[in-house]
């Protein structure tokens, strides 16, 4: 079993990645023992048997007790839990409803919880309840790379056009989507119900005309103007047919979701979103972003962030838009404060790290054992199969027998089907994987930004 200090899981690589490797840099530099995995890169998920003991977990999320069982499976002990929470920012309809899903429940009231301002900050203790020696104000360590000097870490325009063979002398127009796509199943959209409540149902229909009636704009503009590129960027997960077929049918219509955000944002001449906090990403990389609206959103759904905002309802606003030399940025910063911490002086990461240090070392946050045994939620025959395999003679003949393609019983067939399923299933989760290069090489990039920096100042 490898022991740690500090394990990061991580949900989607562009939105999570770059902002772990970064803490990772810094906890490393400071001594600690670090791993970043992807919540399922499974090929040993399915042990029954712990593969990493650490001290600290770092999770995409913990609502509750199914949440921390998606994260860590069997194969995974810790004695403390950060929740990274990068789904920060809640529906406004939610923030003051006590059963609210993101008000949390069950084992997500004992975490530490990371909160990225004061707004978050106060929902998490007026209308979750938490502790509130457990909920931590760091601002949110991915708005780092968008200031000097961790704004060297990204690719150069030129580099990035040419590696998705974008003609350089084009403008580039950039639509982060804020949409779930326009092809969820009916089972997601059940659970998105149970989660936000019915009207959930009535927010995605907006969304999938909201799309519909945005990419109409984008295709006008690529129709009559082939001078301009318009790149779709999906919402993390989520794709959209109706943008697969615009790329079919136009050279400077693309859809790319290769690389962070930020990377896209530093790079491309317009930035666009809806009802997202991309605006803020832009904010913070002095970019400037405008606010797409072709419909009313579904009440309760929009952010106050946008709320408080200047909007696009029309194509003519957006076409004048993608011409303009100069316009006022849409968002007030007194709004984007009550969300974001801003402190130019002192990185965020730095103040994540300086309170992941003290989560390490004091034992006030660390878990009971009775709190570490309910969100397993076992039954009395799993219980049982479980603790067999645990014996080392008994696991290591299922491996021997798992490993042997001859063997067709169908318990065995299922066992290896499993096995394989977050590799194969309909969400290609494939593409999410990482590796220990690919983390080296962020990390690199990294410390290149922030030492040679220094080496010059």
């Amino acid at each position: 079993m490898t022991e740690l200090d500090f394990l990061f899981i991580y949900e989607h690589k562009v939105r999570e990645l770059e902002n772990l490797c970064l803490i990772k840099y810094e906890l490393d530099k400071r001594g600690y023992k670090t791993k970043i995995i992807f919540i399922n890169d499974a090929k040993n998920a399915l042990s029954p048997k712990p593969l990493y003991h650490t001290k600290v977990l770092c999770m995409m999320s913990c609502y509750c007790n199914r949440t921390l069982r998606w994260h860590v499976k069997d194969f995974i002990k810790f004695d403390k839990i950060i929740d990274m929470q990068w789904e920060n920012i809640v529906y406004p309809k939610d923030e003051n409803r006590e059963g609210a899903f993101k008000n949390y429940t069950e084992i997500g009231k004992d975490v530490v919880r990371v909160s990225w301002g004061k707004q978050n900050q106060k929902r998490l203790l007026e209308a979750a309840h938490m502790d509130p020696e457990k909920v931590k104000l760091t601002g949110h360590v991915g708005m780092d790379f968008l200031r000097y000097p961790l704004s060297r870490y990204y690719t150069s325009k030129k580099e990035l056009f040419e590696k998705y063979q974008i003609p350089q002398n084009k403008k580039v127009v950039l639509f982060a989507s804020p949409y779930y796509g326009d092809a969820l199943s009916q089972t997601y959209i059940n659970d998105m119900c149970m989660r936000f409540g019915e009207n959930w149902r009535e927010y995605y229909k907006f969304m999938c005309d909201s799309q519909h009636i945005v990419l109409d704009w984008m295709e006008k503009i690529c129709k009559e103007d082939k001078d301009i590129y318009m790149i779709f960027r999906p919402h993390p997960g989520h794709p959209s047919r109706m943008a697969g077929m615009l790329e079919k049918t136009y050279d400077n219509f693309r859809i790319i979701d290769g690389e962070s955000v930020k990377q896209w944002i530093t790079a491309c001449d317009k930035v666009y979103t809806g009802n997202s906090s991309v605006v803020v990403e832009a904010f913070f990389a002095k970019k400037m972003c405008q606010l797409l609206f072709p419909l009313p959103t579904t009440p309760g759904f929009e952010l106050k962030l946008i709320s408080d905002s200047d909007k696009m309802t029309t194509f003519e606003e957006f076409k004048h838009s993608v011409y303009a030399e100069k316009e006022d940025f849409p968002t007030p910063e007194e709004s984007i404060e009550e969300i974001y911490l801003i402190d130019w002086e002192k990185p965020n990461y730095i103040r994540f790290a300086d309170m992941a240090e003290e989560v390490f070392s004091n034992d006030y946050y660390k878990l009971s054992k009775a709190q570490l045994h309910s969100y397993q939620e076992y039954g009395t025959g799993t219980k049982i199969i479980k603790a067999v395999s645990r014996i080392d003679c008994l696991y290591n003949i299922y491996l021997r027998l798992l490993a042997n393609e001859k063997l067709q019983w169908k318990f065995l067939q299922h066992q290896r089907k499993i096995r394989q399923k977050p590799y194969d299933d309909e969400k290609n989760d494939a593409h999410e994987l990482t590796s220990e290069k690919e983390i080296k090489e962020i990390i690199d990039k990294i410390r290149n930004a922030l030492e040679n920096a220094e080496e010059e100042n």
